[in-house]
């Protein structure tokens, strides 16, 4: 697994941030909703710059996503693709209801390492 070079607490997730992704794990009873996406993107920004990466969420906790969130993405040009990890059925569904309204490559995967194996494969 690569290194972590910096982790945020925010009041919302935990995103661990690494060369070319940013892993990010929300706190259980989250309502993900437009302002913290837009937070969120303000966040990876300023860790990224103009850098392409890939965000992946590891769906540890229960807690709800505005599906429409993924809409906001498309102002993201250096956002090469969201992973979902979890082992949880009602989450990997949800995640393939979600993956509808993404315009970005969006992949449902059940192991962290198949995730960063597949977002290396954005970055290049």
């Amino acid at each position: 697994m690569s290194l972590i070079l910096k982790t945020i607490d925010l009041d919302y997730t935990t995103l661990d941030f690494h060369e070319n992704f940013v892993e990010s794990k929300m706190k259980e009873g989250t309502v993900f909703s437009l302002e913290q996406i837009d937070n969120l993107i303000a966040v990876c920004s300023e860790y990224f710059l103009d850098k392409p990466f890939v965000y992946i969420s590891r769906r540890i906790h229960n807690y709800n996503v505005n599906p429409t969130i993924y809409l906001q993405l498309v102002k993201v040009p250096n956002l090469k693709g969201i992973a979902i990890v979890s082992d949880k059925a009602s989450s990997l569904n949800m995640a393939q209801f979600e993956k509808q309204f993404s315009k970005i490559p969006f992949e449902i995967f059940l192991e962290l390492k198949d995730a960063v194996k597949w977002a290396k494969t954005k970055i290049l």
